[in-house]
């Protein structure tokens, strides 16, 4: 039988089933796809692809009427409106030229844009990736004949895209997704990071890190978390700011993290075996901008540590933090804190001292930190005889300061005392003169302490009367009770402070002047007679002739 006798068969049956159509409806026209629907409601056909794939032909019209193309649409869509040209919905219908099913939807896609937008301009998340050959089309996500609203796309969108996206080729792809997704907030999708106009670099860090709430594991088996808060970033002194009347913008994570920015996502794994390789190598990053407190801090006594294989000294984001950093002095006893990460026993005795009482209690801003004795970045070496012998000159860098000294009722006297007495003189000439040789003489600390200063009057202080006597049997273990008496502290001797001393001392001040003024009268007297009486005997004398 020939396509027309074909042609004439189901004109015949669709002429007779409308016929059978109540009066009413045979009024008006059958719709332009009154046959596709009539045969392709129960059919049980199937056409062949040349790849196999099967087509079956059977479409069921309740669902044409549920989709956005039925009892819905603003006007009617016929079946012969998206299965055009005409050639291709005449019976008998000429052989698709697709060769697989994927070729088959993707031509009928094309369709779509009689109506819509192209894919090349409506496509989302996927307009990056236009030379994909896997590229989806519009059918790809909004179905054949059961095509689905925009508004069912847009409230499950992650669902929408792992009807595709349900596995990965790479590990990290996976799990990486896997967690991003089921962490997503209020208004975040797969268009966070996958938007039709691509993000920059930056944008893509911060919406994947501040999503990831798992670890990384390193070679050590040890973990790294991946979670990052952007907030912190912005909020640190790496953020939005003005210094020095220059304004600064935040701080880009490929600023830093520039070999992930140059080797993208997937990253590679971390060269670092461990956490604590991880974190010295760091400080490779902080030199890019702070060069000269990155080699301030070489000469350090951390630095040089971790050159002799200390691995626990101390580097940049030990003592800074990594991404939330903030000014190490605001608070001012932030700086103590932060030492006492490392030096946890030294801050204990500081947090109980005068100074740390003062700071963390009261929050007093004229008492030393760490940082005021031993220095921020190239700290010395506090074991060595340079340090020991430069002590009572960095003690006298608050105590000779009258300014700061008369807040407290303090004499400066305490320093220029000691500097004018046998032990301070003597650490000022090895100073001076042999800054690296050792001197058994006593310096401020080995009296009052280092950290653990308490004041001159508290019970347990080193140089109240009571504990003194053994304060000095540390350096002249034969002294007795007397000893202590022999010293008349840092005051200068007063009626009120070591009256006796007082009075002697003001007995030389008087005599030992009046004894000298006399020799200087009595010789200056003798003087003046010898030299008058030359002249006389000169004038006495007869002139030669």
């Amino acid at each position: 039988m020939n396509v027309r006798n074909w042609g004439w068969i189901v004109g015949c049956v669709l002429l007779a089933l409308w016929g059978s159509q109540p009066a009413a409806a045979q009024g008006q026209p059958p719709p332009p796809d009154a046959a596709c629907r009539l045969c392709h409601a129960d059919s049980a056909g199937t056409m062949a692809l040349p790849s196999g794939e099967l087509l079956h032909a059977q479409v069921d019209p309740a669902v044409l009427e549920q989709s956005v193309h039925g009892l819905e649409s603003a006007e009617p869509v016929y079946c012969t409106d998206c299965h055009g040209p005409r050639q291709r919905y005449q019976y008998p219908h000429a052989p698709s030229d697709a060769s697989d099913r994927a070729q088959y939807r993707a031509d009928t896609a094309l369709t779509c844009e009689q109506c819509h937008d192209t894919a090349a301009v409506h496509n989302p998340g996927h307009l990056q990736a236009t030379t994909s050959s896997d590229l989806p089309n519009c059918v790809d996500c909004h179905g054949g004949h059961a095509v689905a609203p925009a508004a069912v796309l847009r409230a499950d969108p992650v669902g929408s895209c792992q009807q595709c996206h349900q596995s990965y080729p790479d590990e990290q792809l996976s799990w990486v997704h896997a967690e991003v997704t089921a962490n997503f907030g209020p208004g975040q999708s797969c268009e966070t990071c996958h938007a039709s106009v691509p993000p920059s670099e930056d944008a893509l860090c911060q919406s994947c890190h501040s999503l990831l709430a798992g670890d990384l594991t390193l070679a050590s088996g040890e973990k790294v978390s991946l979670h990052v808060n952007p907030a912190d970033l912005v909020q640190s002194v790496h953020g939005e700011q003005v210094r020095e009347g220059i304004p600064y913008t935040t701080l880009r994570c490929t600023d830093c993290h520039q070999e992930q920015a140059r080797q993208g996502f997937p990253h590679p794994q971390p060269d670092a075996a461990n956490r604590r390789q991880r974190t010295i190598a760091l400080q490779q990053v902080c030199q890019e901008c702070h060069l000269d407190v990155y080699e301030s801090n070489a000469g350090g006594v951390h630095a040089q540590h971790l050159r002799d294989g200390q691995l626990e000294a101390a580097t940049c984001t030990d003592c800074h933090g990594s991404h939330a950093i903030q000014e190490p002095d605001q608070p001012r006893e932030r700086i103590s804190q932060i030492c006492g990460n490392c030096h946890a026993e030294i801050q204990s005795q500081y947090v109980g001292s005068v100074h740390g009482a003062a700071l963390i209690g009261e929050n007093n801003p004229d008492v030393p930190v760490c940082t005021d004795c031993h220095g921020s970045h190239a700290i010395s070496d506090p074991t060595t005889a340079a340090f020991r012998l430069s002590s009572p000159r960095m003690c006298g860098q608050c105590h000779a300061d009258a300014a700061v000294m008369d807040k407290y009722g303090i004499s400066t006297d305490v320093f220029s005392s000691y500097v004018a007495d046998f032990h301070g003189t003597t650490v000022t000439l090895f100073e001076r003169q042999a800054p690296d040789e050792e001197t058994n003489k006593a310096v401020c600390y080995d009296c009052h302490g280092v950290h653990n200063i308490l004041p001159a009057t508290a019970e347990n202080s080193t140089i109240i009367k009571a504990n003194l006597l053994a304060t000095c049997q540390q350096c002249h273990p034969g002294a007795n009770e007397n000893f202590p008496d022999s010293w008349t502290s840092h005051f200068r001797p007063s009626l009120e402070h070591n009256p006796l001393v007082y009075w002697v001392d003001l007995f030389y001040a008087v005599v030992i002047p009046l004894t000298l003024s006399g020799f200087v009268l009595f010789i200056g007297s003798d003087l003046f007679r010898r030299v008058r009486e030359h002249f006389q005997r000169q004038r006495k004398e007869p002139a030669d002739v």
